[in-house]
């Protein structure tokens, strides 16, 4: 199999298990460290496993490959492509984007091989790595291809409600004190991805107050394209659909997808989250 080849990583998730191209994506493994069990992401019953807060439980650890590692593989694909696209998740939520770079500039060759800074992770992660699939199923060129993803990190917005603060403590988004005490008042804290980077946007009074702000912040922007909500299968299950039956009706008609969250997401941001992610044409 010749022509472009597509290198993701575990915290990928897409809407539709098989697209054009699909053949062509090769997905990095995350594995897992929790309470001396070892994981492969995805894996539903550990995602459902996870408490809600870390207060009182040891976090769970994503294991990164090394670069040494990284290099081995791309070498092994290099002998199959005419060239690689990687599509890791953004660089301020995994430290895997680091490792790659190492990795790529190990290879040392002229091979075509290119690494784009997402800025994001899940399912927007997965619509740039699907529409990279599409154009290598077309036979497009790398450099061409390249152009069209990174176009589209910049139509990509995500906001979250991340209850599970002590969670985000662990990934290095917040301090300790601030998810300690943010669990114990019950916040419904609303984040965005500013450029890669969580960033606090707002305090939901309650859930109803939480769908607000989040049909809010998608009726900011024009010409919307597709939306996905994503809820953990034990929290938010009721607010994504009720979510999703508000966004059905702000104007424009609107593909909004629901499901749940995958568990690298639950890992970083904890199960105790509502993600919507948003993308304009």
């Amino acid at each position: 199999m010749r022509g472009v080849g597509i290198i993701t990583d575990a915290s990928v998730q897409f809407l539709t298990p098989r697209f054009p191209g699909h053949e062509r994506v090769h997905i990095l493994p995350l594995p897992i460290e929790w309470e001396g069990q070892r994981y492969l992401a995805p894996n539903p019953r550990l995602t459902a496993a996870l408490p809600p807060s870390l207060i009182h439980h040891s976090p769970p650890r994503i294991t990164l490959p090394s670069p040494k590692e990284l290099t081995q593989q791309i070498s092994a694909l290099m002998k199959t492509y005419d060239g690689l696209l990687v599509i890791p998740a953004g660089s301020s939520l995994l430290d895997l984007f680091q490792h790659v770079t190492e990795a790529v500039a190990a290879t040392g060759n002229n091979y075509p091989i290119y690494i784009v800074e997402t800025q994001t992770i899940g399912v927007g992660l997965g619509w740039l790595v699907q529409a990279a699939a599409a154009d290598a199923a077309r036979g497009t060129d790398v450099f061409t291809t390249l152009r069209r993803v990174r176009g589209m990190v910049s139509r990509i917005y995500t906001a979250l409600c991340a209850r599970s603060l002590t969670y985000l403590d662990h990934s290095g988004f917040l301090e300790p004190s601030q998810a300690i005490i943010g669990e114990m008042l019950a916040l419904y804290p609303l984040f965005v991805l500013e450029e890669g980077r969580l960033a606090p946007l707002h305090k939901a009074r309650s859930s109803r107050h939480l769908l607000d702000l989040m049909q809010e912040f998608t009726t900011e922007f024009t010409h919307l394209e597709a939306a996905a909500i994503i809820h953990h299968p034990q929290h938010f299950r009721r607010a994504a659909q009720n979510l999703r039956d508000r966004l059905g009706n702000i104007g424009t008609p609107l593909p909004v997808h629901v499901i749940e969250m995958n568990t690298i997401s639950a890992v970083l941001f904890g199960p105790h989250t509502l993600m919507l992610y948003i993308r304009t044409a």
